[in-house]
C-alpha cells in the first residue's frame, strides 16, 4: 500500500523512516560507486594508457546513458512504481559494477560504465518521488535534503573504503565488493517496501505534457538552478581524488582519506543547511517558491569555490570544499523539493523529475571532460574553480527570480478533463 492512502497510525508513521534509511542507502550506494571509480582512475588510467583528455572521457562514460534515460526511466517509475523499479535499478548497475571488474579493454571498460548509467538512470526520479509520497509536508525539504546528502556520504565512503580497497586489493576487486552490495541492497528494498496499489499506476504516467512544462518560467528557474549546481557536483564526484593528489601532493589512499574528510564535513553541514532551511520556510506559503530563497543563498554560499586556487594547503583546502560541497547538497535537495512544493499534478513528481534531469546531466557530462583537457592545457584545475564558481552564481540568479507560482505537469483542459 502506499503512505498517502494508510491511516496515520503511529507504527505507519514510524515505518517511514524505515522507507527513508533504505532510500538514503540508495544514494550512499550509487554514489559510493561513482567515488571508487575516480579514487582507483590512477590505476586504471595506467593499466590501459590514458592521456588526462582520455580520462575525462571515461570519467564520464556513465553519464551517457544516464543523460539520455533519465527521463524514460522516470516514466517507468510513474508507471510501475518505485518498489519494482527501485530493485531493478540497483541490481542493473550493480551487475555493471561487476562486469567492469572483469573487462581486459577501454572499449568493454567504457561499455559497462555505460551500463552502469542506465541502471543509475531512476535514481534521484526515485528518491524524490519516494520522499514526496512518504514524507509529510514539514518534512520534505529535510528529508529530501538528507536523501541529496546521500551523495556526500556515498562520495566519501566510496573514496575511503575504495581507496584502501584498491590499494590493497586492486580496483577490480573493489568493483566487485560494491557491486555485491547494491545486490544485497536492492533484495531488502524488494522485501521491505510495500506493494502500491497498481491502480495509481498506468494512465497518470501518459499525461506529462512537455510543451506545458516548457511554457512555465518557473519550471525553467528550477532547471537552471539544478543544472548549475549539478556541472559542480559532476566535476567534484568525477575528479576530486585526482584534484586532491595533485594539489597537495598525497598518496592514493591519502587522496582517498581526505576525499573523504571533504563529503564527511560536506553532509553534515548540508544536513544542518537543511533544517536551518526547513524552519525558515515555516508558516510562507510553499505553493507560491517560499522555498526558492533558500536555494538562491545555498548555491551563492557554494560558489565559494571559486576561492579554491588561493588555497595552498590541506587545512584551507579540505574545510573550503567541504563548505561548497555541502551547500550544492543543500541547495539541490531544497531545489528537488521545490519542485514538489510547485507541481500540482504530483502523481507526475517522477516523470517530470525525470525530465528536469535530462536537462541537468546534459551540462554535468560537459564536467569531467572540460576539465580533462583544461587540465591538459593549463597543468592545474584553476581556470575549472574560477569557471564553475560563475556557473553556480548563475543558478543562484535563477532560483531567486523565477520560481514564484505554481507548475502545471499537464494543460489545463486535460487536468479538467
Amino acid at each position: 500500500m502506499h503512505f498517502l492512502s494508510l491511516p496515520a497510525t503511529g507504527t505507519k508513521r514510524s515505518f517511514r523512516f524505515v522507507i527513508y534509511a533504505l532510500t538514503i542507502s540508495m544514494c550512499v550506494i550509487c554514489y559510493g560507486d561513482r567515488a571508487a571509480l575516480s579514487a582507483g582512475m590512477s590505476q586504471i588510467a595506467h593499466e590501459f594508457s590514458l592521456t588526462p583528455g582520455q580520462t575525462g572521457w571515461v570519467l564520464s562514460s556513465f553519464l551517457w546513458s544516464y543523460f539520455i534515460l533519465n527521463l524514460p526511466a522516470a516514466i517507468l517509475l510513474d508507471r510501475f512504481g518505485e518498489r519494482v523499479i527501485g530493485a531493478l535499478a540497483v541490481a542493473l548497475w550493480s551487475i555493471a559494477m561487476i562486469l567492469g571488474s572483469l573487462t581486459a579493454t577501454v572499449p568493454a571498460f567504457i561499455a559497462t560504465r555505460i551500463l552502469l548509467g542506465v541502471g543509475e538512470a531512476p535514481t534521484f526520479a526515485l528518491g524524490n518521488k519516494v520522499i514526496r509520497a512518504w514524507a509529510p509536508a514539514s518534512e520534505r525539504g529535510v528529508m529530501m535534503t538528507a536523501f541529496v546528502c546521500g551523495i556526500p556520504i556515498g562520495l566519501a565512503a566510496g573514496a575511503a573504503s575504495g581507496a584502501w580497497l584498491i590499494a590493497n586489493f586492486g580496483w577490480r576487486s573493489a568493483f566487485i565488493f560494491l557491486g555485491c552490495l547494491g545486490l544485497a541492497w536492492s533484495i531488502a528494498w524488494l522485501v521491505i517496501h510495500p506493494r502500491e496499489e497498481t491502480a495509481r499506476h498506468g494512465t497518470n504516467f501518459a499525461l506529462l505534457s512537455v510543451p506545458t512544462l516548457f511554457a512555465s518560467g518557473p519550471f525553467w528557474g528550477i532547471v537552471i538552478a539544478q543544472c548549475c549546481g549539478n556541472y559542480a557536483n559532476f566535476l567534484l564526484m568525477s575528479w576530486l581524488p585526482i584534484i586532491l593528489r595533485q594539489t597537495l601532493h598525497l598518496s592514493l589512499t591519502g587522496s582517498g582519506v581526505y576525499t573523504g574528510y571533504c563529503y564527511l564535513g560536506a553532509a553534515i553541514l548540508s544536513i544542518t543547511a537543511g533544517k536551518i532551511g526547513e524552519s525558515l520556510v515555516r508558516g510562507h506559503s510553499l505553493v507560491l517558491g517560499a522555498r526558492r530563497n533558500i536555494v538562491s543563498v545555498y548555491l551563492v554560499l557554494a560558489s565559494m569555490m571559486g576561492l579554491l586556487p588561493l588555497c595552498s594547503s590541506g587545512l584551507t583546502m579540505i574545510p573550503l570544499l567541504a563548505v561548497s560541497m555541502g551547500f550544492i547538497s543543500a541547495g539541490l535537495g531544497a531545489n528537488m523539493a521545490l519542485i514538489a512544493d510547485l507541481l500540482v499534478e504530483h502523481e507526475m513528481l517522477g516523470s517530470v523529475t525525470g525530465l528536469i534531469l535530462t536537462f541537468s546531466n546534459g551540462l554535468g557530462i560537459l564536467a569531467p571532460v572540460l576539465t580533462g583537457y583544461l587540465l591538459q592545457a593549463t597543468g592545474n584545475f584553476h581556470g575549472v574553480f574560477y569557471i564553475t564558481s560563475v556557473i553556480i552564481l548563475a543558478g543562484a540568479i535563477a532560483a531567486r527570480l523565477m520560481p514564484t507560482r505554481v507548475i502545471h505537469g499537464r494543460r489545463q483542459q486535460d487536468a479538467n478533463a
